[in-house]
């Protein structure tokens, strides 16, 4: 357990932030569905930068499967469940993939908490952006999805320096 002590604080950070700023959307759902809070304005027009606002999405990312939540449900368990059975290969004990899969594990276990305990079985989305420059409003999200996607792209880039790191180690061998 102290091996992984980074990994469950980011998870546990991650995760407790996502229940406790759902829990307040939750609470504050009938003014927020109707009346968001802008955070940041300075777009001309209707839509504002950042606005905290209450969806339900019993899909994954964009709605994608909404009509199969119980095999989102099943997924994330079973993704949980591979990241715990493989910590070894995905070398958890090192630094920094305890902050990389802490924050995906966080994400993952506050959306699934949402999936299983929330009737119907639909996770909670309130953060808004929209983007003026291509005129696009990003679907709502939560903080368990930015700990899943701050943990994937971390992911992605750290293995791109890992692979060139390893190279330039192999280049720098000397020839037998």
């Amino acid at each position: 357990m102290v091996r992984y002590k980074k990994f469950w604080s980011i998870w546990s950070l991650i995760y407790f932030l996502d229940l406790l700023s759902k829990s307040w959307v939750v609470e504050n759902a009938q003014k927020l569905r109707y009346d968001p809070i802008v955070f940041i304005d300075g777009i001309s027009g209707k839509e504002a930068f950042l606005e905290i606002t209450y969806v339900t999405n019993p899909g994954a990312a964009w709605s994608m499967l909404s009509d199969y939540p119980e095999f989102l449900t099943a997924l994330a368990a079973f993704a949980l469940l591979a990241i715990f059975i493989f910590r070894k290969h995905l070398e958890l004990s090192e630094m920094p993939q305890q902050l990389i899969f802490g924050s995906i594990c966080g994400g993952i276990a506050g959306n699934l908490t949402d999936r299983i305990f929330r009737e119907p079985a639909a996770v909670v989305d309130f953060i808004d952006i929209y983007i003026p420059v291509v005129s696009y409003d990003y679907p709502v999200f939560n903080v368990a999805d930015s700990g899943i996607f701050v943990g994937a792209a971390s992911y992605f880039i750290w293995s791109l320096f890992e692979a060139r790191s390893e190279k330039l180690n192999k280049e720098l061998e000397p020839s037998p």
